[in-house]
């Protein structure tokens, strides 16, 4: 009778062993688990600045001395805009991570345009509302200790850092959806200002349809739970000019009543987002148990 329990005993032990140990070999020979693919939502707010390559007028100064004196001054204080939209992650192995977005990015900028004169002088003030489609693409490299990926015989997961640090570049392609120009005309005469008028241009034609920026950036990436939250700063620099050269003298409105045209100019952004991923690759769908790595 203790003959033929024990010999129960010692196979239960056999067979959890066995079974604890085909879980591991399991687990160490899957190549499912040396790779992730995520996909979130990310927001945040971009402020841009302008480039000017050439600059155009229709006002022209009388006298040598006077150039420069009705060039458009750009301004930075309108200048914030918000981005959002979807992401999408391929993590290949530890450190390296291959990215893709779709976003809509709203770019504002304002300038203004004087001309001075000794008893009356008028003031121009341009605000500008564009949103693009933009598809960026990157690589990201994750600043992280490079950890043995197999499991343990007690079936314990590999350790990955809670708070992960990275950078990341790569070029963002942009295709204009719509471009809006808010004009306003001041008079100052005796001391006194006054508003003429101020009225609303579609633009979209003088814009160039699409254009393509580099971008540079870091950030962190930090789990919570079975998702993650990333944030993350870019720069960014324009690589083409953002208005459309064929279409500069176009809209009549604006050169008869603003005496308005555009200068040739890239944009130059620096934007800060906050994102949330989700992990698509599980080791256990049943109890929320997805890879890390």
């Amino acid at each position: 009778m203790i003959l033929r329990y024990f010999c129960s005993i010692l196979l239960l032990l056999t067979t959890v062993v066995c079974q604890a140990q085909s879980v591991w070999e399991k687990l160490n020979k899957d190549p499912f688990k040396t790779s992730q693919v995520y996909v979130g939502f990310r927001a945040g707010a971009n402020q841009s600045t302008i480039n000017v390559i050439n600059r155009y007028s229709l006002i022209k100064p009388t006298s040598s001395l006077d150039e420069g004196l009705y060039d458009k001054k750009y301004q930075e204080v309108e200048n914030v805009g918000v981005i959002y939209g979807v992401t999408f992650l391929y993590q290949l192995e530890q450190r390296l991570v291959l990215g893709a977005n779709a976003s809509i990015n709203q770019i504002r900028f304002q300038y203004t345009q004087d001309q001075p004169g000794s008893t009356r002088s008028v003031n121009f003030i341009h605000n500008h509302n564009l949103n693009y489609l933009e598809a960026p693409i990157f690589f990201r490299f994750m600043f992280r200790k490079v950890n043995s990926r197999f499991w343990d015989k007690s079936s314990r997961k590999p350790t990955v850092p809670a708070i992960i640090p990275f950078a990341q570049a790569g070029l963002n392609f942009s295709m204009l959806i719509n471009a809006n120009k808010e004009y306003s005309k001041f008079t100052t005469q005796n001391g006194i200002e006054s508003k003429e008028f101020e009225k609303n241009s579609d633009i979209k034609t003088l814009m160039s349809p699409f254009k393509v920026d580099a971008f540079i950036g870091g950030g962190a990436r930090f789990r919570v739970g079975a998702f993650y939250i990333t944030a993350e700063a870019n720069f960014r620099q324009g690589l083409n000019n953002a208005n459309n050269q064929n279409a500069r003298y176009e809209n009549e409105n604006l050169q008869n009543e603003a005496y308005d045209v555009m200068d040739d100019f890239n944009f130059k952004s620096v934007e800060g987002l906050i994102g949330i991923i989700f992990p698509l690759k599980y080791l256990s769908k049943k109890e929320f148990m997805p890879v890390e790595i």
